[in-house]
């Protein structure tokens, strides 16, 4: 804006400033709506780094006052607490993890604890655990666990693993590379099928349990061996048929079926059994009635549906109508096994496709914006110069 020639270097700035002002109020109300947007978005994002960062506490940790030589760790994060894991006394042999985030747990965990032994996990979140060699027992116990890692090519000395109250939907692979295993517990996860046979040539095992998943079919490639099996949970079931003919258990004493959809299986297989809890199933009269026969003790009142009638064997015949059923039955339950697989390599296909089909539409969504905004600026941007022209022809005498 040009100097008149008629007025005073005061009245000039004065003028400059209230035509500065009446430029600026013609800005359109959509660019300041635009910036009071991205600022409050930029504020938002502050907000929400600090709230999280307030959010993460250090762990702690302290000593376990029933047993000296057990420590309690409460809130640990792995990775993010890895550096500070020096923290923890190396010189105890059981450590407590309360409430722990961990995404995986390596196999050289507890190569800083020197004379660890046991690791027990409670509450918190363990998605996949590696099985750490050295160790003599591990609890994990509702840390919503879904895998557990097994290398084949391993030593390892774990007698006692317990898993329970987790996510695990199936038995781990390469479970038999763990020999000296005593006690397995798997109870209260999603197992839906077993294959016994995976159990082989775990020949010290005493007691499993898989009571309380969604179990609704066991079944074997080949003879099972577990010479050393003496008590055997499946409580809380959905099992229909259980094929025991290929089982070779001869120490099994203590079996528990309650809470099934059975109706009777092939009781003589196991010599050594003693105790058998079997309430809570539609069982076959017939096969209930034979009972009485036998040795075993019942502890409870078994009832029978009269609606369940039909050939049963106490017995493992070679080539029965019921082991015949059972050998169908089996094919049967790998044909689903193969059919679930192809179902979920096709959900978590189609999973991928409706997130990156989302990121697009994000990106596209973001390019629109950033290009409104784009031309909102360039249209008052363009408002502006043609009002300074029109101030300026107007001022042209």
């Amino acid at each position: 804006m040009l100097l008149r020639s008629s007025e005073s270097q005061q009245t000039y700035k004065k003028r400059s400033g209230q035509l500065l002002k009446h430029q600026t109020s013609v800005l359109p109300v959509k660019v300041k709506s635009v910036e009071n947007s991205f600022r409050m978005q930029i504020i938002l994002a502050i907000l929400i780094v600090i709230i999280s960062l307030n959010g993460i506490k250090p762990f702690t940790v302290s000593d376990d006052p029933n047993w000296e030589n057990s420590i309690i760790i409460n809130g640990f994060n792995y990775p993010a607490d890895a550096a500070s894991i020096e923290k923890i006394s190396k010189h105890k042999q059981v450590f407590w993890f309360f409430n722990a985030i961990v995404d995986i747990l390596p196999y050289n965990f507890t190569e800083l604890f020197e004379n660890c032994n046991e690791i027990k996990f409670y509450g918190g979140s363990v998605k996949s655990i590696h099985i750490t060699p050295k160790l003599d027992c591990i609890v994990l116990y509702n840390t919503s666990t879904e895998n557990v890692i097994i290398k084949p090519d391993m030593f390892y000395k774990l007698g006692d693993f317990s898993c329970t109250k987790s996510k695990l939907t199936h038995i781990p692979e390469n479970i038999n590379r763990l020999k000296h295993l005593k006690n397995l517990d798997l109870g209260d996860n999603l197992i839906e099928i077993v294959q016994m046979d995976q159990l082989n040539g775990l020949d010290n095992l005493e007691e499993l349990s898989l009571s309380s998943n969604k179990i609704k079919h066991i079944y074997s490639d080949g003879p099972v061996s577990l010479p050393s099996l003496n008590t055997m949970y499946l409580i809380y079931n959905r099992l229909q048929h259980f094929d025991v003919c290929n089982w070779n258990m001869p120490t099994l004493s203590s079996l528990y079926l309650q809470g099934n959809n059975l109706t009777h299986f092939a009781i003589h297989q196991f010599p050594a059994l003693e105790l058998l809890l079997i309430y809570g199933n539609p069982l076959n009269c017939a096969w209930k009635d034979s009972l009485k026969n036998t040795s075993i003790r019942h502890q409870f009142y078994i009832s029978c549906d009269e609606k369940s009638v039909g050939a049963f064997e106490l017995d493992c015949s070679p080539q029965t109508y019921h082991q015949l059923k059972q050998q169908v039955s089996s094919v049967d339950t790998k044909l689903r096994q193969i059919e679930v697989k192809m179902l979920n390599n096709y959900q978590q296909v189609s999973d991928r496709m409706q997130k990156i089909e989302s990121l697009l539409q994000n990106l596209t969504a973001k390019i629109i914006e950033q290009q409104n905004v784009s031309n909102d600026i360039i249209e008052a941007m363009y408002r502006i110069e043609i009002e300074r022209a029109s101030n300026q022809t107007k001022k042209i005498p």
